[in-house]
């Protein structure tokens, strides 16, 4: 893959860019316990295994244009795209946004099957990046949405969603727009990536992708048991509990099985595969660390 940012200008100059910056929420608290339990061997393989595909499919990830449209830069859990706008006085950038929405969806999604759960931003502002260096005020940004700490999302810092609400006031009715499907508002107003997208994409004609969905579910229950006794870490599996059964219950609300006998036959299929969703929600409740009375010795 060509850098666009040593591609364009000799000497190097910063470019108008969207930047997502993420890490591997718990990194060194995970290398650490595993090699503390003699797992270290064991860790490093699926770590490995892991990253090398996730990593392999942003690498390989191709626009409309040609191989040189952003640049990538990964050191084991960490991992920037820089993406230059093509032709931001024509498009605000949309077409950009909508390519680093959908390549760091899937890679979201498949750390997240893989038991590793992303946290991180997207931003936009000044940015250049090599080989050896990583620099501008996007990058900044980013990295600050990561360690301002919280739930394991990629959330959209305010640059970038002045750049957003531009490209929304292209149309008038912006409720199927890419966007829209990719990202979702939390509960304390923060915007932020929508990874488990990634199961829908092919529906209703290719049905729904419930490997992603159980996955998510049997990663996300792994982590509220293994941390039941630390609230801290616990908390932000109980977010990602609560994403997965937002969007298990949103999706087959929104495709509930129509009874007009005149639906179209696929959407039908569809929907009734969309209500099966309500059996992967998480019991929050009944994996909840509960208070216990002291044993008398």
């Amino acid at each position: 893959m060509k850098n666009p940012y040593t591609e364009s200008s000799d000497p190097p100059r910063m470019l108008p860019s969207f930047v997502c910056y993420s890490d591997i929420l718990g990194y060194s608290q995970l290398s650490e316990a595993a090699i503390t339990a003699g797992n270290g061997h064991d860790f490093l393989q699926r770590l490995r295994q892991a990253l090398s595909k996730a990593y392999e499919n942003v690498r390989d990830h191709s626009g409309d244009r040609d191989d040189s449209f952003y640049a990538v830069k990964v050191f084991t859990d960490n991992i920037v795209i820089g993406y230059p706008l093509y032709k931001p006085k024509f498009d605000q950038g949309e077409p950009d946004f909508g390519d680093i929405l959908t390549t760091f969806s899937e890679l979201q999604a498949g750390l997240a099957m893989d038991g590793f759960f992303l946290r991180g931003g997207i931003a936009f502002g000044e940015h250049y990046m090599d080989d050896d260096i990583v620099f501008g005020n996007a990058l900044l940004e980013a990295v600050a949405q990561d360690k301002a700490g919280g739930p394991p999302r990629i959330s959209i810092a305010s640059s970038a969603v002045e750049k957003l609400e531009l490209q929304l006031g292209f149309y008038t009715d912006d409720c199927w727009t890419l966007q829209q499907e990719y990202l979702l508002k939390d509960a304390d107003g923060t915007i932020f990536l929508n990874y488990l997208n990634e199961a829908f994409y092919v529906f209703p004609d290719g049905g729904i992708l419930f490997e992603i969905i159980e996955k998510h579910q049997l990663a996300v229950v792994e982590g509220l048991k293994e941390y039941k006794g630390n609230p801290g870490v616990r908390a932000k599996f109980e977010w990602a509990a609560r994403y997965h059964n937002f969007i298990c219950q949103e999706f087959a609300d929104r495709h509930s099985v129509p009874t007009s006998p005149d639906v179209d036959e696929v959407y039908a299929a569809g929907a009734a595969l969309a209500q099966k969703l309500l059996d992967y929600r998480i019991d929050i409740e009944a994996l909840a660390a509960k208070p216990s009375r002291i044993a008398l010795l």
